[in-house]
């Protein structure tokens, strides 16, 4: 092959290659899409909001329009009459590829390097754009083909199974019930310090003491004590009925 071939087949490549922004976008719709909310412009932009600064994506409504236009371009978005924005399928296959890069990085930084949790999500935002498939492959190996983040969210393509139970966000908990945390909010630096302070972490269990609701606040008990959370926070706080059976409590990873 020549020299002119391989440079026409290098520029094919890197035009086909999706930009970092694109990238944070479609991970941002996957994320949407995952905990069931309307992927409309604002949903969007609410997200994109909670991205880390240095990620440096626009986050007014006018560069997200002008943003998803372009997405809409290169065949990765959708948006139809009613203004949610669908992923095709070419978009879904980058969004769950840029999800998997950044939560085996969670674990990496976490289970590898034992980085504090609460920095976990953060420093991942700096690695997953630069993983190859080369690179993931012999980090999915080395973590042993983990199938959670360590937020107890699941990792595309991984064979993930959810755990057998209902699944309720701690603000809707009945008051005196035993539930395991199933997954925690991995946005919020400061709220996720506070959660993994209190032993609010995957797999550990927590039960209602107070609704309080009058109050604007729960309080909460773990092995680590007990402890009182706001009800907008609470609501990002997932958990699971325990297993019926005497089995492990424990999340799979």
């Amino acid at each position: 092959m020549t020299t002119q071939a391989k440079n026409k087949i290098q520029r094919a490549k890197a035009s086909e290659r999706i930009s970092t922004a694109a990238e944070n976008y479609l991970q941002s719709l996957y994320k949407l899409n995952e905990e069931g909310l309307r992927t409309t412009p604002g949903n969007l932009a609410e997200y994109i909001r909670r991205l880390p600064v240095g990620e440096g994506v626009g986050t007014s409504l006018p560069s997200i329009l002008g943003m998803l236009r372009r997405m809409a371009k290169e065949g990765l978005v959708t948006i139809p009459a009613n203004k949610e924005v669908e992923l095709t399928a070419k978009g879904r296959k980058a969004a769950e590829s840029i999800a998997r890069r950044h939560r085996l990085a969670e674990r990496l930084v976490v289970d590898i390097l034992g980085l504090d949790l609460y920095r976990a999500h953060i420093e991942a935002h700096r690695l997953e754009h630069a993983i190859s498939p080369e690179l993931e492959e012999c980090i999915r190996a080395r973590l042993g083909n983990p199938t959670t983040n360590p937020f107890g969210r699941p990792i595309p393509g991984s064979g993930y199974q959810a755990p057998a139970g209902v699944v309720i966000c701690l603000a809707d908990a009945p008051q005196g019930s035993a539930y395991v945390v199933d997954r925690i909010p991995e946005e919020d630096p400061e709220l996720l310090a506070f959660l993994i302070e209190h032993g609010v972490v995957p797999g550990a269990v927590v039960t209602v003491v107070d609704q309080g609701k009058y109050r604007g606040v729960l309080v909460f008990k773990t092995e680590s004590g007990e402890s009182a959370l706001g009800y907008d926070a609470a609501r990002f706080v997932w958990m699971r009925t325990p297993p019926q059976n005497g089995g492990s409590a424990e999340p799979s990873n």
